[in-house]
């Protein structure tokens, strides 16, 4: 078991309705609110959030239009609106790219340069930062309870994570019952961005028994109610089980005893993300199984325990496991029609170049295999 620390300050409030004890934990004056680009005002969310905070006596504004893959531009400009309206606090209703951005736009209050060059490893992050709220409203990358942001630069072709203490929220409100509206495709792609972040930090150096079990039942419960709730998005159980599986899956549970250095599947799902717009949870999809096909031999001790624990699969025959896993999880994705294949995605074989040099743009930084440029031609081949 590899040496860690395991620190998480947020504070969690999960359940039915739990939005309305927002008055109670109000302690500022005023506050910046950052929504996506429409559903938190058509499902009611929002209103529900402003009167709340009405009542808290708290001013607010607001900054809408945060879409998928949330840009470094928008950090930038709400910055600025929060530095101008003297916010004292950041509320993020939405899913992960609000949150992201919320953590952004909290960390760059304190700075007088863009928020991307933290991203660049230009500068170094301030000491301290706004505090971050957040209601969520979908199980996904399970930005609500963890320590990192995600932002994108269309014009260069870039898509970066960046992690810090600082990036923590104080409290999540998770009510499941806000998730029932997600749509089937959105709902498929969260379970898939769930099973693949698990997976990704199974797959790091480090032997981690509990974590491991942990690991596996994750994703087995991730599977089960993943085409359950499929079956009826309105569920509200359902929805609530995936919900935590994407708060737990991300939060570091998953990475203790784990050297969790290796973000190789995310990186490269993300040089996919930023040429198309297919979806997160099909860029992980895509990699991943592409990704454990490569490194097989690598991996067969880890792909045979979660072949055994996750599908019931055990055979002494390596191969056939390792073949019989990925093809059961190709299987499970194109059930919840999340697609394996780029071709599936609608990405065709006249775009390999420009995903060569998006991998390039987007290099691995943190990986404990490094990969050559053959490497990626041969990982590519795969996901076809």
């Amino acid at each position: 078991m590899e040496n860690f620390i395991h620190y998480n300050p947020t504070k969690v409030i999960f359940g039915r309705e739990v939005a309305d004890k927002l008055p109670t934990e109000i302690f500022w004056k005023k506050a910046l609110v950052i929504i996506g680009e429409a559903s938190a005002k058509k499902n009611g969310l929002y209103a529900r959030i402003v009167s709340l905070m009405n009542m808290a006596g708290l001013d607010h504004i607001t900054y809408e239009g945060i879409k998928p893959n949330a840009t470094y531009q928008d950090a930038d400009a709400a910055i600025k609106i929060a530095k101008d309206y003297q916010a004292e606090v950041i509320i993020a209703i939405g899913g992960c790219s609000v949150i992201d951005t919320a953590k952004s736009v909290a960390a760059g209050y304190y700075s007088n340069h863009s928020i991307w060059d933290f991203f660049l490893l230009k500068e170094a992050l301030p000491e301290t930062a706004l505090p971050v709220l957040n209601i969520l409203t979908i199980a996904s990358t399970g930005s609500a309870m963890n320590n990192s942001s995600v932002l994108c630069d269309h014009e260069t072709g870039v898509k970066k994570e960046l992690s810090s203490p600082l990036f923590y929220p104080k409290i999540a409100f998770l009510d499941p019952q806000y998730s029932i509206t997600v749509p089937a495709k959105q709902t498929a792609y969260g379970i898939s961005i769930i099973i693949a972040y698990a997976i990704q930090q199974f797959l790091n150096e480090g032997d981690a028994a509990l974590t491991d079990y942990f690991t596996a039942d994750l994703v087995r419960l991730a599977i089960q109610n993943g085409k359950d709730v499929m079956q009826d998005l309105n569920d509200y159980q359902l929805r609530a089980n995936l919900m935590w599986l994407a708060t737990v899956a991300l939060n570091d549970t998953l990475s203790a005893g784990r050297n969790y250095t290796d973000k190789s599947i995310t990186c490269i799902a993300f040089a996919l993300d930023i040429n198309y717009e297919i979806g997160h949870g099909a860029s992980l999809a895509i990699v991943l199984c592409a990704w454990l096909k490569f490194h097989q031999y690598r991996y067969l001790g880890r792909i045979r325990f979660l072949a055994k624990h996750v599908f019931g699969s055990e055979s002494f025959d390596y191969d056939a496991t390792v073949n019989s896993f990925v093809k059961n999880m190709e299987d499970f994705y194109r059930s919840i029609e999340v697609p394996v294949k780029l071709s599936e995605a609608g990405i065709e074989l006249s775009q390999k170049q420009n995903i060569l040099e998006s991998f390039q743009l987007n290099k691995i930084t943190v990986s404990n295999y490094k990969m050559t440029d053959q490497d990626y031609e041969a990982l590519l081949e795969l996901m076809w």
